[in-house]
């Protein structure tokens, strides 16, 4: 559990490294803050594996993680 958590910092710290240390201090201390990051990582996984399986049908999936990927950029900048 903790290696996942800390994937997961790890994952949104490389995606805004200008913003590492407000995103360190935000994710220990908000629970909200994490779910965000979470479900960031989880969209980028779930891409990611679409996208690896090569499926044309997966493609309106694949445009609506992306969507959903921006608005959860949009939230977790908006908390930074």
């Amino acid at each position: 559990m903790q290696q996942e958590l800390d994937n997961i910092l790890e994952t949104i710290t490389s995606a805004f490294p200008q913003h590492r240390n407000n995103i360190i201090t935000l994710y220990n201390e908000s629970q909200s803050f994490m779910e965000v990051c979470e479900d960031y990582v989880l969209c980028l996984k779930s891409i990611q594996k679409l996208e690896s399986d090569n499926n044309i049908n997966k493609v309106k999936e694949i445009n609506d993680l992306r969507s959903a990927i921006v608005d959860l950029e949009e939230e977790l900048l908006s908390r930074i």
